[in-house]
């Protein structure tokens, strides 16, 4: 061993065995630290995607009762317009008669 080199470096204490050579290390630790790290971020991926999640929920909310109300809004209008054309068609109606008459006269 090396001036400096710290004995847990190569090898395990306890069974003599370097570590990166060792069948138990390589099966065993990497799958429990999946199963420890693997839910963690599902759970962090979670927990990140959930006030995002809340904030288009809301804002889907507002864009819905915006477009309700655009809608109402443009109904009225166009309600609004067909009185408005329909009352210039009478007032042609009329003034055509008026003036039918002036003629015949």
């Amino acid at each position: 061993m090396a001036e400096g080199e710290d004995c847990m470096d190569k090898r395990d204490t306890e069974c003599g065995q370097d570590k990166a050579n060792s069948p138990f290390r390589s099966q065993n630790d990497d799958s429990l630290d999946f199963d420890l790290y693997g839910d963690l971020s599902v759970d962090l991926n979670q927990e990140m995607t959930y006030p995002e999640n809340k904030k288009l929920k809301d804002e889907n909310f507002v864009l819905k009762k915006n477009i309700s109300s655009l809608y109402l809004t443009a109904r009225e209008e166009i309600t609004r317009k067909d009185a408005q054309i329909k009352a210039l068609q009478d007032k042609e109606v009329r003034s055509r008669k008026l003036l039918a008459q002036s003629h015949a006269q």
